[in-house]
């Protein structure tokens, strides 16, 4: 916590600073952790893959072990990162993850009907929830993004 100068500007600055570095650093770890995710997921679909083949790293079967390390990395551990990153964002950023939101939520709430009609008349495949959960999060992500940094 930055310490009282007496000039109230400088105690504000130096305490959004401190507020902006820890949003970073959350930020990063929350990076960290799916790229964490993601290389797990890869290391123990390809060991998992019958002959050396190549596996679907989206439907690839996984050992139990390992679904719990990661139901509990995306269950529990990156909830306590995103409660953490909504106490020390500025109302900028907030104001733009929310609008990511309301976009990916338009994304799934628009375009999984959409898949899923389409499906019903045998055009396209299944609705794949992965699928549709990625999306969420690009559309989220990009809408983020574009608000955050225009």
């Amino acid at each position: 916590m930055a310490q009282d100068t007496g000039v109230i500007g400088m105690t504000r600055i130096h305490r959004a600073g401190g507020r902006q570095r820890a949003n970073h650093r959350l930020l990063a770890l929350s990076g960290l952790l799916g790229g964490a995710i993601g290389l797990g997921i890869a290391l123990v679909a390809t060991h998992e893959a019958p002959d050396g083949g190549h596996p679907d790293l989206l439907s690839a079967p996984l050992p139990l072990w390992f679904a719990i390390v990661l139901a509990l990395a995306w269950g529990v551990v990156l909830p306590v990162i995103s409660w953490r990153w909504h106490r020390v964002v500025d109302e900028h950023e907030r104001e733009a993850y929310r609008d990511g939101a309301v976009a990916g939520f338009y994304a799934v709430a628009i375009g999984a009907p959409v898949w899923w009609a389409f499906w019903r008349a045998g055009v396209l495949p299944p609705v794949d929830a992965t699928a549709v959960l990625a999306a969420m999060i690009a559309v989220s992500g990009i809408v983020w993004l574009w608000r955050k940094y225009r």
